[in-house]
């Protein structure tokens, strides 16, 4: 029987875990999470079959799924650089920056561990073991960095994910990185600062409050998700993330600039452009 540890059970960690236990109910999966009650929760629904502590449920895993936040992922790669380990371990995450995880996943690899680097390009604005789903990734992007994996442990990896029906699609690191910045987070940190920005008048003004919809509603749903997840993926790719929001910044102030002047030609080509480019997605 293939033993599956599953460190991290929020959304995405008990979305894999859903989703292995679909693809082989005859696997074991032990869940490591320092919430009780999110592994009460899984057990009783039978999604994780034990929870134990990160140090005794690693020596007996086959396959070890890193599903914390990016700064707890580096921590226990370098925990598992030094216990012992089955010889044929696959480890992999699904954090969402890439380069400061495959440079600490180098402790692993120079100890002949096979890592593969990993991120599922989907998520919600909920949060927790109870919103993880089989379909959460249903069509999504899943990011595959490269590292020290067999042929056989990859295609072991994705036939135990195979009801999540993701678009599997191999990267560089640095590649993965600065495209992540810009259709992830740097959306949200203008999502966020839209939020802030007109919270407090929106909050007391009832007109206000029921006429927000459409537009306003799309473009800031995403600032509801979960701040600690999100303060932990902003600080692991801040440069990739500054380095775009310079670039938005300069943008902004152009736009700005012809608005105030009555500028009617720039803004419509503005316009047009953003018009053509979305239609690209």
């Amino acid at each position: 029987m293939k033993t599956i540890v599953i460190s991290g059970l929020g959304l995405i960690g008990s979305s894999i875990a859903r989703i292995m236990k679909q693809a082989d109910p005859a696997i074991e999966i032990i869940g490591c999470d320092p919430d009780d009650d999110s592994a009460q929760f899984l057990l009783t629904q039978r999604v994780i079959d034990r929870r134990l502590t990160f140090a005794a449920a690693v020596p007996l895993a086959d396959i070890i799924v890193l599903a914390g936040p990016v700064s707890v992922i580096i921590e226990q790669i370098r925990k598992l650089a030094v216990m012992p380990l089955k010889d044929n371990v696959l480890v992999t995450d699904v954090g969402s920056s890439k380069v400061t995880i495959m440079d600490a996943a180098q402790l692993l690899i120079d100890n002949q561990i096979a890592f593969l680097g990993g991120h599922p390009m989907a998520g919600s604005h909920e949060s927790g073991s109870q919103s993880g789903r089989i379909n959460l990734f249903a069509g999504a992007t899943y990011f595959l960095v490269s590292g020290s994996q067999t042929r056989n442990q990859l295609s072991e990896f994705q036939r135990l994910m195979a009801p999540a029906k993701v678009r599997w699609t191999e990267i560089a690191a640095n590649d993965h990185d600065q495209l992540v910045s810009e259709l992830s987070h740097v959306p949200h940190v203008i999502a966020t600062t839209l939020v802030n920005t007109v919270a407090k008048s929106v909050k007391n003004n009832q007109i206000g409050l029921q006429a927000a919809a459409g537009g306003f509603k799309d473009t800031t749903r995403i600032a509801a998700s979960d701040p600690t997840m999100w303060t932990a993926i902003l600080l692991s790719n801040g440069g990739e993330i500054c380095k775009e929001l310079e670039d938005f910044k300069a943008q902004l102030t152009q736009f700005e600039a012809a608005i105030r002047r009555g500028d009617r030609q720039e803004i419509f080509e503005t316009l047009k452009k953003s018009t053509a480019d979305s239609s690209v997605s």
